[in-house]
């Protein structure tokens, strides 16, 4: 009997842990695509505490802007308009490294048209940061350049 519960217990605690595991890397790459699904729908000009945590650090082709807090413009859904933009799709998605409060993630992705066309495809890094929310964008750097502000 005691054997019976000791290997249930291990069974549990190895299959908690591989469980939880799993769950920390899934949800990095669900925090990424619901922020691509936020920028989509344009939600976060006028609430980018959703996704950000202030202050946040852009790197864009080597332009390094830093934000201090929510008032001030992340995106600028007009500029990003102009190009021809409709709309973001993930095309690869790889966690570089991921901690307990920390993570980088390498996200390679094209921007659309409205007729589906590409306009461009970029690589970004994010470095996320664990909240009391959950996983949000500390820093993000572009080392090709997009235009996300005017």
């Amino acid at each position: 009997m005691h054997i019976r519960f000791l290997i249930i217990t291990l069974f549990i605690i190895v299959s908690s842990s591989a469980f939880a595991t799993h769950l920390e890397t899934s949800s990095v790459e669900s925090f990424v695509k619901d922020f691509f699904e936020n920028f989509n729908n344009m939600t976060l000009e006028t609430n980018p505490e959703q996704s950000f945590t202030f202050p946040v650090v852009f790197i864009n082709d080597g332009k390094v802007r830093v934000l201090e807090n929510a008032s001030e413009k992340v995106f600028d859904y007009t500029a990003i308009k102009a190009t021809g933009w409709a709309y973001s799709n993930i095309i690869n998605t790889t966690v570089l490294d991921e901690g307990e409060n920390s993570a980088v993630v390498l996200v390679d992705f094209s921007r659309r048209s409205a007729d589906d066309s590409i306009i461009s495809t970029t690589k970004v890094f994010y470095t996320l940061s664990m909240t009391d929310q959950g996983w949000k964008i500390a820093g993000v750097s572009i080392p090709g350049g997009i235009i996300l502000v005017e």
